[in-house]
C-alpha cells in the first residue's frame, strides 16, 4: 500500500472554511445593518474586492454560476448554435438549453482537457454565433488560438471559468480574455460563498442590460434573487482565501493521491 504524503487525506470536494470566530465577526455587521439582500454593504464590498482582484470593473454577482452564464448569454443575444465542450459539468450545457441554443460539441485536447481550437474551427457553420469554452482544473484554454478563431469568424467568445478563479496568463487576469467569463462560488470551489456566482464582461455597456435581466426589469434597485447567500466580509479575507486556493492548485500539480467523500 502506498504511503500517504500527508497525515490527513485531502478531500477534493471538501469546502475550505474560515475559522468560526472570523465567520461570526463577519456576521455581526450583517446583523447590525439588518440588510440581508438588495445589494447590501457586504455584497458591495465583495464586488469591489473582486473587481480589484480580477482586474475588471465589469463584475455582476449572482446566486450561482449557472444563472450568471444564462443571463450572460441573454445579454449578448447569443442564439443559434454555440460550439462547446462535453468535458464539463452539465450546467454549462443547461445554460445553453435554457436560452434555446443548440450546443455543438467538439473534442478536447489530450494534455489539459480544454477545447481543441482546430476542432472548433472545423465545426463552424452559418448558424454558429459563439464559442463557449471551459477552463479545466485551473488550466486555461489555448487563449490565443481560440480567440483567433472567434475573431476571424465574428463569433462571441464566452468562458466558463468556474475552475479558474485566481488564474493569470502573462500577468493578466483570466476574465480579461474573451467577451465574458463566468465564475462559480459554489461550496466545492477554491473560493466560495457557500453558494454564488459572478459574471465578468469586456463591454461596460452590457452592465445596464445585465442589471435589468437579473432584477426583473427594475432599473434603480437590485433584486433579492441574485445575491450570494454569504460573501467573505472583507478584502483581507478574499486575499487569505486566495492563499488557500493557490496552495490547493499547486498541490494538484504534484499528482499526489487525492481522496473523495
Amino acid at each position: 500500500m502506498t504511503s500517504m504524503p500527508f497525515a490527513d487525506p485531502i478531500y477534493v470536494t471538501r469546502p475550505f472554511l474560515p475559522p468560526l470566530q472570523q465567520f461570526a465577526e463577519g456576521l455581526s455587521g450583517i446583523w447590525e445593518s439588518r440588510q440581508l439582500t438588495n445589494n447590501g454593504p457586504v455584497l458591495k464590498r465583495f464586488r469591489s474586492s473582486l473587481s480589484l482582484y480580477l482586474q475588471t470593473e465589469n463584475v455582476a454577482l449572482f446566486n450561482n454560476g449557472t444563472q450568471a452564464l444564462q443571463i450572460g448569454l441573454q445579454t449578448m443575444k447569443v442564439a443559434g448554435e454555440v460550439i462547446t465542450t462535453p468535458f464539463t459539468f452539465v450546467a454549462t450545457t443547461h445554460a445553453l438549453y435554457w436560452n434555446k441554443i443548440r450546443p455543438v460539441f467538439v473534442d478536447i485536447e489530450p494534455d489539459y482537457y480544454t477545447l481543441d481550437p482546430e476542432k472548433v474551427e472545423a465545426a463552424i457553420t452559418p448558424f454558429t454565433t459563439a464559442i463557449l469554452a471551459v477552463h479545466v482544473y485551473g488550466h486555461p484554454c489555448r487563449l490565443e488560438a481560440v480567440e483567433d478563431v472567434a475573431r476571424r469568424h465574428g463569433l462571441r467568445l464566452i468562458y466558463d471559468a468556474a475552475h479558474a478563479f485566481g488564474v493569470t496568463v502573462n500577468e493578466t487576469s483570466i476574465p480579461r480574455y474573451g467577451d465574458s467569463s463566468m465564475f462559480s462560488f459554489h461550496a466545492t470551489k477554491l473560493l466560495h460563498s457557500l453558494e454564488g456566482g459572478a459574471l465578468t464582461f469586456a463591454d461596460p455597456a452590457l452592465k445596464v442590460q445585465v442589471d435589468l435581466l437579473k432584477n426583473f426589469g427594475f432599473k434603480k434597485e437590485m433584486g433579492t434573487a441574485t445575491a450570494p447567500r454569504f460573501t467573505p466580509p472583507s478584502a483581507g479575507n478574499l486575499r487569505r482565501w486566495n492563499v488557500l486556493a493557490r496552495t490547493r492548485w499547486r498541490n494538484s500539480r504534484t499528482r499526489m493521491p487525492l481522496h473523495t467523500f
